[in-house]
């Protein structure tokens, strides 16, 4: 039983870290300053969001608020 438990641990962290590192090539607009940003994987762990917009602190401002996500399209150069 321990070892079912370890294993689901381990697909739930597997899956938590991979969906940031897909969120990672998103940018983020800043609705004060209107920036777009990109974020490393590693500050987008356990942000909180709802939909396409998340909390986050803008880099060039330094404003924190809702910053909806733009994905990029194909092609497109994501830094």
């Amino acid at each position: 039983m321990m070892i079912v438990a370890c294993a689901v641990l381990l697909i739930l962290a597997a899956l938590i870290v991979g969906q940031a590192r897909i969120l990672a090539r998103c940018r983020f607009w800043c609705k004060s300053c209107g920036a777009l940003f990109s974020l490393p994987w590693t500050k987008l762990l356990f942000r909180q969001h709802v939909n396409e917009e998340w909390r986050l602190t803008c880099p060039h401002c330094g404003s924190k608020g809702w910053c909806p996500a733009r994905r990029p399209r194909k092609g497109e150069e994501t830094k």
